[in-house]
């Protein structure tokens, strides 16, 4: 069984604050669309969703797949904040072509996906994250979508405290405590 998790959902719905508290035990690779956002942007490149949709997916994509390959290499426990098949939600949403659902049955994860749903009470905007509320749960319903056509299982992560929510994720990884 692979030793890759996954934990996608809805943008704001705590994945990073979760990431960041599930401890050392396990490697955590960041959300490749605030990095490549973030190098679009710096460097006044058009990878951006409102400049030129189909390339921010295409550059998210290789992203993914950097990604899942280093992890593999690495051969370590990880728990990546989304994965592949979360581009095929990005180009859904942004209604762009792209070779993102091939590249999701090519690129597997454990099969069981760990989804956090959109919740009102903690979300906010910020530089990278410029979507509706509603935009949110909209785009949660693809990334379910997506990771369901991609045959994975979702578990649900509760929506609780952020250490009960890590000790959650670890316990579904069967880390256990995890040193945090």
């Amino acid at each position: 069984m692979s030793e890759l998790h996954v934990l996608t959902g809805a943008p704001g719905a705590g994945k990073t604050a979760i990431l960041d508290a599930v401890g050392p035990a396990v490697r955590r690779v960041r959300e490749p669309a605030r990095a490549v956002l973030a190098e679009q942007r710096s460097a006044g490149d058009v990878g951006t969703p409102d400049r030129d949709p189909s390339l921010f997916v295409d550059l998210l994509l290789r992203r993914s797949i950097a990604d899942h390959r280093a992890a593999e290499r690495a051969g370590v426990l990880a728990l990546f904040d989304r994965g592949v098949p979360d581009c095929v939600a990005y180009a859904r949403m942004l209604d762009v072509d792209a070779r993102a659902a091939k590249a999701a049955e090519a690129f597997r994860y454990h099969p069981e996906v760990l989804v956090a749903a959109p919740w009102e009470a903690i979300y906010a905007v910020d530089d990278e994250r410029t979507m509706s509320f509603a935009g949110t749960a909209r785009f949660h319903a693809a990334i379910v979508d997506a990771y369901e056509r991609a045959g994975y299982a979702l578990l649900p992560v509760p929506r609780d405290s952020v250490g009960r929510r890590a000790a959650f994720v670890r316990d579904a990884m069967g880390v256990g405590d995890g040193g945090s």
